[in-house]
């Protein structure tokens, strides 16, 4: 686990309280909702899925289910088997093993990677380990602690409907603090609690609650953990409280979103040194409105509070307020076309970033072309505009201060070649030396006064990003093409270019293509493997950095009987990037073993190998983890 930097419990408790006053709770996607259109996409695209969900039920045909592994056009996922009790409908996620995006094996939230997909670094409720986009609905999370809950619920108290599961875990680490030398150990333990649960309020009304949260503790080195002390609160992305209403023929969902998690000034950060924790809230309105059988209106507004838990990151605090629309048009109960467009509003509190308007607008089309095959695909035109950062002039350089040290030192000289015992005119040696002394002594104050200056002007440069970039008028494609072979093998395709708010400059612009492949190897046995490829570039200011990496991921999971699961991962990166010393690349292996006690209760034993080999061979390192994990269904 990456250590992050000190987090303020307080601040965390106090944004907890603020939350639960709210009574909400928040979910995830890759980069920014309303900013980046890729995800503002997917966003419409679920919330079009939980209204129709909503109208089947109000419909009363809650009996009708899906076969397993078919896949639903209308809905854009695969769908399973399910009984009224188990159906999940307004927090709807497939848990089906063979879902591809689903089985990458590389998008865990703990999974200590160094390096992520540069889209995401500004979206702090997105996950960091890993380049591939998340697949789950917005409105459920990325992230369970029990794989058997799968979102069912297990609990049914009157017409409150619950799933409850429970996790604890004890790690051994060999390097907590990722360190080419002097790598501490530590053990730690960790209690987390998923809760997936629904109140049927009215058929017209819903509350939904999807939540995982928890607590870690460092026993030997707590100064390493993501808060720097005991213990660590983590609220996992995709921590979600929504209420459904429908009014005539338009579903209204109010919706509240937190995560508490490490996040990262730049996710290629080879150090620690950058990595913080943060709280996000996402509170919002969405409106889906079924004009007619064929023509659907969808509208979101999003207000989000992103808050450092640590006072020396606070300045990436930010406030970003999105309006986002997306009107679609089925013709033929079929394939989907229509038009989107989001504004946005970014307003950073002590302005690292400079304050600014984002904007898109474009169209898209989804495009069922087989039975087995789905495309999506969006294109259009981004424009943002930010302010012009704040004039900045150093007042004393390096070299001002080398001069005057060098002054002193030849005063210095002077001073010490001067004998005034055996000088042949002492007086005027005296007089010599009391003139050098002075001279020393308005150098030496002439020094501090340039130290105080260029460490104020340190603390002014490094509290501003200075970004000059403040305009960018660009095209943006997101293209996605699934396809399942057989009911042996799927794969999906997705590539596109875009931009999105970043946290080290004002935006960030990525061409991107990932894909993966997943198949039933064996009888028992799955196999993914993956591939992706990103050019990242910031828009520039002193922390710009031009990144171009790529990588592979293979996992295989073989149930050698009804109770035992074993699994092996791979992992390979490698990271170029602009700047001298910042290239690196990365190995690591994954064996996992799950043993199933009961249909409540399963155990399991894992180990992980990181490697990482850097230009800057001071920022090597390796690290071995022992992990012993326990769910539990109530």
């Amino acid at each position: 686990m990456t250590p992050c930097a000190k987090i303020h419990l307080p601040r965390i408790v106090a944004a907890c309280l603020s939350l639960l006053a709210a009574h909400q709770f928040t979910t995830t996607a890759s980069a920014q909702t309303g900013v980046a259109p890729s995800q503002t996409g997917l966003f419409f695209d679920d919330l079009r899925n939980r209204a129709a969900l909503f109208r089947q039920q109000e419909a009363a045909d809650e009996s009708a289910t899906s076969s397993a592994g078919t896949y639903d056009f209308n809905r854009g996922e695969y769908t399973g088997e399910s009984t009224p009790d188990e159906e999940r409908p307004l927090g709807e996620r497939t848990q089906l093993e063979e879902s591809v995006g689903r089985s990458l094996g590389a998008d865990d939230f703990r999974g200590g990677y160094v390096g992520g997909s540069r889209r995401r670094p500004g979206d702090y409720t997105g996950s960091s380990s890993s380049p591939y986009p998340a697949t789950t609905t917005f409105f459920a999370p990325t992230y369970i602690t029990d794989p058997f809950l799968a979102g069912k619920r297990n609990i049914k108290l009157g017409p409150v409907n619950i799933g409850l599961g429970l996790n604890g875990n004890l790690e051994y680490n060999d390097n907590v603090n990722q360190a080419h030398s002097d790598a501490q150990d530590d053990l730690i333990a960790g209690l987390y609690m998923n809760v997936d649960a629904n109140y049927q309020i009215t058929e017209q009304q819903r509350f939904s609650l999807s939540v995982t949260m928890g607590v870690d503790h460092y026993f030997n080195h707590p100064e390493l953990s993501p808060n720097g002390k005991d213990f660590n609160l983590n609220v996992f992305p995709g921590s979600t409280l929504a209420f459904d209403v429908m009014v005539g023929d338009i579903l209204f969902v109010i919706y509240d979103r937190v995560s508490v998690r490490p996040a990262s000034q730049t996710e290629f950060a080879l150090d620690d040194l950058d990595v913080f924790g943060v709280f996000q809230n996402d509170i919002g309105l969405a409106m889906s409105w079924a004009i007619n059988s064929k023509t659907s209106l969808s509208v979101n507004y999003n207000h989000s509070d992103s808050l450092a838990l640590e006072d020396n990151f606070s300045e990436t605090d930010r406030t970003v307020d999105s309006v986002s629309g997306s009107l679609a048009f089925t013709p033929t109960g079929t394939y989907t076309i229509g038009i989107e467009g989001s504004v946005s509003w970014v307003n950073y509190d002590e302005e690292f970033n400079n304050d600014g308007v984002t904007s898109s607008a474009g169209v898209f089309l989804i495009l069922p072309i087989t039975r087995s095959t789905i495309l999506k695909a969006s294109g259009g035109y981004q424009h943002f505009e930010f302010d012009t950062p704040p004039a900045f002039t150093r007042s004393v350089s390096d070299q001002d201060i080398a001069s005057t040290q060098a002054q002193i030192d030849t005063l210095n000289a002077q001073a010490a070649s001067i004998n005034v015992a055996t000088s042949p005119n002492p007086v005027q040696a005296q007089e010599q030396l009391a003139a050098i002394q002075e001279q020393q002594l308005a150098l030496q104050d002439q020094l501090a006064a340039q130290q105080i200056q260029k460490q104020q002007d340190d603390v002014t440069e490094s509290s501003r990003s200075f970004d000059s970039n403040s305009e960018l008028d660009d095209y943006y494609y997101n293209v996605t093409l699934f396809n399942q072979l057989n009911a042996r093998i799927s794969h999906q395709l997705s590539f596109g270019h875009e931009s999105s708010l970043n946290t080290s400059s004002n935006f960030l612009t990525a061409d991107y293509v990932t894909y993966a492949v997943g198949m039933i190897a064996w009888r028992g046995a799955r196999f993914t493997l993956s591939t992706y490829y990103e050019d990242a570039e910031d828009s520039g200011g002193r922390l710009a950095e031009d990144v171009e990496q790529w990588g592979i991921d293979a996992l295989l999971t073989h149930r050698l009987n009804s109770r035992l699961v074993l699994g092996l991962g791979y992992h390979y990166g490698n990271t170029d990037s602009n700047i001298e010393l910042r290239d690196y690349n990365q190995h690591a292996f994954s064996l996992d073993v799950s043993w199933a006690f009961n249909r409540k209760m399963n155990v399991g034993v894992g180990y992980r190998y990181l490697t990482t080999d850097a230009e800057d061979e001071r920022q090597s390192f390796d690290q071995n983890r022992f992990v012993m994990s326990m769910n539990y269904n109530f």
